[in-house]
């Protein structure tokens, strides 16, 4: 979103106290193939791989996103995987905007340990931000994690989407999780895999690794399931991982490097923070029926961190300052960067309905604190009402909770 220069800002938020202002694998079987029925008038056939290792008998949906949610009513198109993991599937209508793949059932040999047979016991899915006629697509534990990531923002835009992609995938050094088909990286790599697939392949590898150190006495299903959890509760919450998270991971790409199970994977590179996000949370108590309608809030960056702005005007790019969660719809965000202060000033106003406690915006930021310095914040004013006007609130704070990229 462009950035209006802060006097102009200043104004808007005045508005606020008068009254009545108110987003292929590599195998040898054949994909199992889901026609259109007949009638359709879809048009549109997309194949891809479900990955973890290889899903066997995964049912596959293929959902439309209906005002920036899932919506699950609304099945585009169905499929079955087949041992490979491979499917194809000829959708029923052609799709108009961003679609969410959904992947249930089935088996898998794990990766890490070599267990046959393992059943997928928790869905993974795959936001895709536009497809077309011979798409492909990857299902996988990365591509749900990123899914789950827009969920946390709160709306499935194509920016939203695209944006989560790439950030998982970079996080994982995979540069295209979508549309490069991993494989089975304990068998030899196909002879057509690019280096991009077979990264993803070392990838999933990794996270496999990663599932079987942290399991201790579960099964691996079950396994699957808390680690999914609790890397999509960080995602959600805090919009990166966390530093434990991080040096788990590091862990399992060190194990995995050394356990002669990566046959046709590349060796991925120990994961260093190079950016994070900040999640932005309003605390207090509000009066009875009251809700917040504008923040204006100051944030002082440590030294080595930067966020990208215009260099002329400092305002701040696209998905830099992201209204989520409470704040996610009827929000109009202004920031800019002063280079030279270090500081980042975000004005968000939501005149109507406004919005409660809790969290309203991530700010996405380059760079990582110099010896672990703190960033410091200022509330400037936060405004709010329950009927028809608008005043400024008193004890309502504003606190961060950071994670990396």
């Amino acid at each position: 979103m462009k950035m209006k220069p802060v006097l102009k800002v200043l104004l808007i938020l005045a508005v606020l106290i008068l009254p009545g202002c108110s987003g292929g694998g590599g195998g040898e079987s054949a994909p199992v193939t889901s026609a259109a029925p007949p009638g359709s008038n879809g048009g549109v056939t997309i194949s891809g791989a479900v990955v973890k290792g290889p899903v066997n008998g995964g049912e596959v949906k293929v959902y439309a996103v209906k005002n920036g949610q899932i919506d699950t009513g609304a099945v585009l198109g169905l499929g079955k995987t087949a041992a490979d993991g491979s499917f194809t599937i000829t959708l029923f209508s052609a799709p108009t905007g961003p679609v969410v793949l959904e992947v249930t059932g089935g088996t898998y040999t794990d990766e890490a340990s070599g267990t046959p047979s393992v059943p997928l016991k928790t869905p993974l899915r795959a936001a895709v931000a536009s497809i077309s006629d011979g798409a492909k697509i990857a299902v996988t534990p990365l591509t749900h994690l990123a899914c789950k990531q827009v969920e946390g923002i709160g709306n499935f835009t194509a920016l939203e989407i695209d944006d989560a992609n790439v950030q998982i995938g970079r996080f994982f050094q995979v540069s295209d999780m979508i549309a490069s088909l991993p494989f089975d990286p304990t068998r030899p790599a196909p002879v057509s895999a690019t280096n991009d697939q077979r990264k993803y392949a070392a990838a999933l590898g990794v996270f496999s690794q990663l599932v079987n150190n942290r399991k201790g006495t579960q099964a691996l299903p079950d396994a699957l399931v808390a680690v999914l959890t609790g890397m999509e509760t960080e995602l959600k919450n805090n919009g990166g991982f966390s530093l434990t998270t991080i040096n788990n991971v590091n862990a399992a790409i060190t194990n995995y490097a050394g356990s002669g199970k990566n046959s046709g994977g590349s060796l991925l590179r120990p994961v260093v923070f190079t950016g994070g996000v900040l999640q932005l949370t309003a605390e207090g108590t509000l009066p009875a029926g009251a809700v917040i309608n504008g923040v204006d809030y100051t944030l002082t960056l440590p030294a080595g961190v930067t966020v990208k702005a215009d260099p002329t005007t400092g305002e701040t790019l696209p998905g830099v300052v992201v209204p989520v969660s409470l704040a996610a719809n009827n929000s109009l965000t202004m920031a800019k960067f002063d280079k030279a202060a270090g500081t980042l000033r975000i004005i968000l106003i939501n005149n109507q309905p406004g919005f409660a406690l809790g969290e309203f915006a991530h700010v996405e930021f380059d760079g990582f604190p110099v010896n672990g310095a703190a960033f410091g914040a200022k509330v400037n004013r936060i405004d709010g009402g329950s009927g028809k006007s608008s005043a400024p609130l008193a004890g309502i704070t504003v606190s961060y909770t950071f994670a990396g990229l």
